[in-house]
C-alpha cells in the first residue's frame, strides 16, 4: 500500500479530479488505510488526497455496527454492547477496538495536562467555544445537511438544551487526561461518540436522501474538527480574555489530535506535530467551505437556540453578536480571504458589539489575577469543577445517551 498520493483541491468542491476512474481508485486507496486498525504511516501534508478522503466514512466502525444490528445489541449502552461482541470473538468488534486502542507515537499524554489545565481555569471561554465551533462546521454544506436531517442542534422543534449540554460533555470529559487514555471513563465517552457519528451517517446513507457530493461525516469533516476544537477554541477562549502561553496551545492542539483520532480520523489527516495538523486543517477547510442556504439556517436555528437556554440569559442579539466576532477570518486562521461573516448571514449589530467588546475587556482585566501561580492553580480546580457542574445541570441528571437521532424513520 502506497502512502503518497497527490491531491488536487480547490474551494467550493469545485475539483480538478482526473477522470472517475482515477478518482475511485484513489477512494479505494484511502478506504482501505481507513480500514486498517491502527493504520499510521507519516505523510507529507501537502501529499494528503484530501478530495478522497471526503468520500471515505468509518468502515471500521460501519462493520461493527452493521454486526451489532444483525446481532440484535443495539440496545442500551452500545459500548458494553460492542465489547460483549468482542468478547464472543467478532472480528469487527477486535478490529474497532485495535484501532481505538491504539496510540500514536505523537500521543503524548503527559503534554496535554498543560492544555488541559488551561482549559479548566477559563471555563467561560470553554462554554462560549460553541458559539464558534458549531458554525464553523457549517461552512461545510454536507456537515450543515447532517445537522438538518437528524435534528441534533439544528431543527425548529429539537431539544436544543439537551443536545447542546452533550455536545459539551464531550468538550469538558476531553480535561480528564487519565480518563482519555485507552479503556478511561471519559475514553469510553468518545468511543460511543464516534459509533454515534457513523449511525448517523448509515442511517442518512440508507435513507436515500443524500445528494451531495462526497461521503456525510466523513474523514475530512471529522479531520477538520481537529482544528475547530483545538487551536480555534484557544482563540475563543483568548478573546474572552483567557491568558494561553504557546505551550499551552500545542498542548490543547494535541489533545484535539488524539480525540479525532479515536474519532476515526486517519492519522494520514492529523499529522505529527501542530505545524502539520494546522496545514492540513487549512487544506480540508478550503476544500469544504461553500456554506449554502442549509448553512445559514442551522446558523440561525443555533443562535435562537441559545437565546433560549437559561444558562445565558443572554437576548439574541447578543449571542448573534458573539458568533459574528468568533467567526472572523483573524479568529479562524485556516480561510484566509473568505467573508464567512457574510457567508452565514451573520449581520452587524453595533450595540450589541460594543456592548460585547466592553465585557470582554472587563474579562481580560479580571483574568490578569490568574497569572499569579497560587490563583492560577486554584482557578484551573474550581473552574474544573464549575464546568462539570454545569453540564450535569443542563443534563438534568440524566447522562448523555449518544444514541443517534432517526433519519427519516431510520435510527442509523
Amino acid at each position: 500500500m502506497t502512502n503518497q498520493m497527490h491531491a488536487t483541491d480547490a474551494p467550493q468542491h469545485q475539483t480538478a479530479r482526473g477522470t472517475d476512474a482515477d478518482l475511485r481508485e484513489r477512494i479505494a486507496i484511502a478506504t482501505a488505510k481507513a480500514a486498517t486498525p491502527g493504520y499510521d504511516v507519516w505523510i507529507d501534508p501537502a501529499e494528503v488526497d484530501v478530495e478522497a478522503w471526503n468520500h471515505v466514512g468509518d468502515p471500521l466502525c460501519e462493520a461493527l455496527i452493521a454486526e451489532m444490528r444483525e446481532r440484535k445489541k443495539m440496545s442500551g449502552n452500545l459500548y458494553e454492547r460492542a465489547r460483549e461482541l468482542q468478547a464472543e470473538g467478532s472480528k469487527a468488534a477486535e478490529a474497532f477496538f485495535a484501532d481505538m486502542e491504539y496510540v500514536p507515537a505523537w500521543a503524548d499524554f503527559e503534554q496535554m495536562r498543560l492544555g488541559a489545565a488551561m482549559a479548566a481555569r477559563n471555563p467561560i471561554g470553554m462554554v462560549m467555544g460553541l458559539h464558534g465551533g458549531l458554525p464553523f462546521t457549517y461552512v461545510d454544506p454536507a456537515t450543515a445537511r447532517v445537522m438538518s436531517s437528524t435534528a441534533r442542534l439544528a431543527r425548529e422543534g429539537a431539544d436544543f438544551r439537551r443536545r447542546f449540554w452533550e455536545t459539551a460533555t464531550g468538550f469538558v470529559g476531553a480535561l480528564d487526561v487519565d480518563g482519555m487514555k485507552p479503556g478511561g471513563e471519559r475514553w469510553q465517552q468518545w468511543v460511543r461518540i464516534r459509533m454515534l457519528h457513523t449511525m448517523i451517517r448509515m442511517g442518512i446513507l440508507r435513507s436515500g436522501r443524500w445528494d451531495l457530493d462526497g461521503m456525510p461525516i466523513s474523514q475530512d469533516a471529522t479531520a477538520a474538527f481537529t482544528h475547530i476544537s483545538g487551536p480555534y477554541r484557544v482563540a475563543i477562549i483568548r478573546y474572552f480574555g483567557g491568558h494561553v502561553t504557546q505551550e499551552e496551545e500545542d498542548s490543547f492542539a494535541l489533545m484535539w489530535r488524539w480525540i479525532s483520532r479515536l474519532e476515526g480520523a486517519n492519522t494520514e489527516l492529523l499529522g505529527t506535530t501542530h505545524a502539520e495538523q494546522l496545514h492540513i486543517s487549512e487544506r480540508i477547510h478550503q476544500y469544504l467551505y461553500a456554506p449554502d442556504e442549509h448553512s445559514r439556517a442551522v446558523t440561525a436555528t443555533m443562535i435562537d437556540g441559545l437565546a433560549g437556554m437559561k444558562a445565558f440569559r443572554l437576548p439574541r442579539r447578543v449571542h448573534a453578536a458573539i458568533v459574528r466576532q468568533v467567526m472572523s477570518e483573524q479568529m479562524l486562521q485556516t480561510l484566509p480571504g473568505r467573508d464567512v461573516q457574510k457567508d452565514l448571514g451573520l449581520t452587524p449589530d453595533r450595540p450589541a458589539e460594543l456592548a460585547l467588546a466592553a465585557a470582554t475587556l472587563g474579562l481580560k482585566g479580571a483574568n490578569q489575577v490568574l497569572r499569579i501561580p497560587p490563583v492560577r492553580r486554584l482557578a484551573e480546580r474550581r473552574g474544573q469543577q464549575l464546568v462539570n457542574h454545569a453540564v450535569e445541570r443542563g443534563l438534568d441528571g440524566i447522562s448523555a445517551d449518544y444514541h443517534a437521532t432517526p433519519v427519516a424513520g431510520d435510527r442509523g
